[in-house]
């Protein structure tokens, strides 16, 4: 067992922040820009940075809940989370069912774990039993988080701040080592790349220019998060937020996104273009075309001048330029993408063989995000997560038009748009979601949502009372009926 350079910087500051578990979530979303390094090293295995402040801050909130705390959206939450919940349950229950029902009749992809080089006979896996324990923890962590962020104490903005900031800092990565390809700048690599688990592809070269990963495992992975940063920081700028780190984020990492030269990153991007305008008809504010037209025409100008300045100054960049371009529009033709496309047909043959229940979740390891997921928990799974999401984005889209621009609003602008972009990436080019930053976003999105509904009530629980004060103010109390005496009576009648 070793403890890397990560590990020593997290551990002590873990624990220092345990009685701050707001502080530690922001640890984790930074921590979450380092996902091919290791906290700790157990044989080959390596646990990733955010499992540290992820399990420092379950603890304690665990150990404020069975001190009897509880928080103020606990039920919208739940009720949020409710179909995602299900999805676990029955990808958890089909992890032990589904690998011996359908044993040695079909064909799967092991994980990389268990990989031998092709497709194997199902069975019971060591995949099997590690992928529950990150859906485990990634679901509890998910729930638990988003409970806590529902706190009135808590300011949520930060926390999507944090998530620029590690943005930014991507951004800076990506520059290092691109002067490192170029220049022999010293560049760490025993620091972001320690976990031995994963095979890092920091080498790569499309052409003459490097292929740049940054922090990550490999180009797409960084392209993945960039293009959830791009979203993000756009949208929040075309909707008239003053954050200055966003507005000049877009440009940054944009090319940032351009030096991994990833084909997932284009795709993504043009997808995202093309959902902008759709994007800005479906939100009702007729502002943000005109926006959109400023934001185009202007990023138009800046990268005319900016090839203008290249192409000038370095005519030899011209060559490598058409190379990447050619080479991505040529993807179809590389034997990697044949052989990936290979996996996911036959992950999506799984589906019919096991007549639409899947082969259990770990049991398939897919090239891409749908037909991991249809492949492992079969239609059940896939059916399920999209009600989930579909709940949640019309929950987001409601409470964001219930109140006007502040903390709770600019959470769901920026985090929406960032789910978004990661999921159109990882469709592309990522077989699982399993990094708690990611969820941790999920977890801020239910929280916002949850907290708009809160202050909902609230504004209509004031309302009433005001109301009812008003009508008992304005209603002036009805004087007694005073019944004659009876010696009143007697002389009347006299």
């Amino acid at each position: 067992m070793t403890v890397p350079i990560v590990g020593m910087i997290l551990f002590p500051l873990c624990l220092l922040l345990w009685t701050h578990p707001f502080r530690i979530l922001q640890v984790l979303m930074l921590a979450g820009i380092l996902p091919a390094a290791a906290a700790l090293v157990l044989g080959g295995l390596g646990v990733q940075p955010t499992m540290v402040p992820a399990m420092a801050f379950m603890s304690y909130v665990a150990l404020q809940w069975a001190m009897g705390v509880r928080y103020p959206g606990d039920r919208a939450v739940m009720a949020l989370c409710f179909p995602f919940l299900l999805v676990v349950t029955w990808a958890l229950l089909g992890s032990i069912v589904m690998p011996r029902l359908f044993m040695n009749e079909v064909m799967v992809w092991p994980q990389k774990g268990d990989s031998v080089g092709g497709r194997v006979l199902l069975a019971p896996s060591f995949g099997n039993i590690s992928q529950d324990i990150y859906l485990i923890v990634n679901a509890s962590f998910l729930v638990i988080a988003a409970r806590f962020l529902t706190r009135s104490d808590v300011h949520i903005d930060r926390l999507y701040r944090t998530f620029l900031l590690g943005g930014w800092c991507v951004v800076v990565i990506c520059l290092w080592q691109l002067a490192h390809r170029l220049a022999g700048v010293p560049y760490p690599d025993t620091f972001f790349y320690s976990n031995p688990g994963w095979s890092v592809l920091k080498t790569q070269t499309a052409g003459p220019m490097p292929r740049i990963n940054a922090s990550f495992s490999e180009p797409a992975a960084c392209a993945t998060f960039l293009s959830e940063v791009l979203f993000s920081s756009v949208w929040i700028v075309l909707n008239g937020y003053r954050t200055m780190q966003a507005k000049w984020l877009i440009p940054a990492s944009a090319l940032a996104l351009a030096c991994t030269t990833s084909t997932t990153g284009f795709i993504t991007v043009a997808a995202g273009l093309c959902l902008l305008p759709l994007a800005a008809l479906a939100s009702g504010a007729n502002r943000l075309l005109g926006n959109i037209m400023r934001l185009l025409m202007g990023g138009a100008v800046v990268l005319g001048f900016g090839v203008l300045v290249v192409v000038t100054l370095a005519p030899q960049v011209v060559p490598a330029v058409q190379f990447v371009y050619e080479s991505t529009a040529d993807k179809k033709q590389s034997q990697s993408y044949q052989d990936r496309s290979q996996v996911d047909r036959d992950s999506l043959a799984l589906v019919a063989q096991t007549y639409g229940l899947g082969v259990g979740w770990g049991s398939n390891r897919a090239s891409s995000l749908l037909p991991g997921i249809l492949s492992n928990t079969g239609l059940v799974g896939g059916f399920g997560l999209m009600i989930f999401n579909m709940t949640l984005l019309r929950a987001a889209v409601r409470a964001r038009r219930a109140v006007p621009p502040g903390p709770e609003r600019m959470v769901i602008e920026g985090v929406l748009p960032a789910l978004i972009g990661g999921l159109i990436a990882a469709c592309l080019s990522s077989p699982t979601l399993e990094y708690l930053d990611f969820y941790l976003l999920i977890a801020l999105l239910v929280a916002a949502v949850a907290r708009i509904g809160l202050l909902q009530t609230m504004a209509a629980t004031l309302r009433r009372t005001a109301l009812v004060a008003q009508m008992s103010v304005a209603t002036p109390p009805q004087p007694a009926t005073q019944h004659p005496a009876p010696h009143q009576i007697m002389q009347e009648t006299q």
